[in-house]
């Protein structure tokens, strides 16, 4: 945890901080970072400002506490998108398009923050650094529930293939999403098209032989 961030040591402390934990991530999916300022933060929590600034040392680490917590909500739905339990007994064609599928919704739902921490995190780099935390995580876990599919696999390289698969998938719900841009900025676009594209591209390259 970064050294502006002091944990509540009070269970009372504790519920106190996570409202305010919360509060700002409510504030990043409504208006961006540059968007949410601890006094507002303190206007909608009803946590004094004083009591904040004895958690944290500023507007960033606010952030990046908020940004913990918010990691911790990602990793558990990576772990629910990927339960081997939810696949049993599917096939690579019908595992490959519902599992775009379902990762598209988990990021359309949580776009807005994420989009604004990988916005953040190009100039913070321990924001960047959890970012690539939980983009590991998920990358590693989306990549496993396929090579399980590993018989149905053609391509003479699988583990190369699955790995460019995440890769291309994830940068283009992340860019179909506007993940990497202000809200305002972004453009409409057919996310059901997309994902049926994605689906079909990644089972036909999985699938070649040669």
């Amino acid at each position: 945890m970064s050294t502006g961030i002091r944990a509540p040591k009070q269970e009372r402390s504790q519920r106190s901080f996570d409202l305010v934990l919360d509060t700002t991530l409510q504030l990043l999916e409504e208006k961006g970072y540059s968007g949410f300022a601890i006094t507002e933060v303190s206007k909608r929590s009803g946590v004094s400002v004083g009591s904040i600034y004895t958690r944290v040392d500023g507007k960033d680490d606010l952030l990046r506490a908020a940004q913990l917590r918010f990691q911790d909500k990602m990793l558990a739905e990576h772990r629910a998108l990927t339960d081997p339990d939810n696949w049993t007994g599917l096939p690579l064609e019908e595992v490959v398009p519902r599992l775009i599928g379902e990762l598209a919704e988990l990021l359309r739902r949580e776009g807005r923050i994420l989009g604004a921490f990988q916005q953040r995190g190009a100039l913070d780099a321990e924001v960047a650094r959890v970012g690539k935390g939980g983009y590991f995580d998920l990358r590693e876990r989306f990549t496993g529930l396929l090579m399980s599919r590993l018989e149905e696999i053609r391509h003479p390289d699988p583990v190369r293939a699955v790995g460019s698969s995440f890769t291309t998938v994830y940068a283009a719900l992340a860019r179909g999403l506007a993940l990497d841009v202000p809200a305002e900025a972004s453009q409409d676009m057919n996310l059901s098209t997309l994902i049926e594209d994605l689906g079909a591209m990644t089972l036909a390259f999985l699938r070649t032989s040669h």
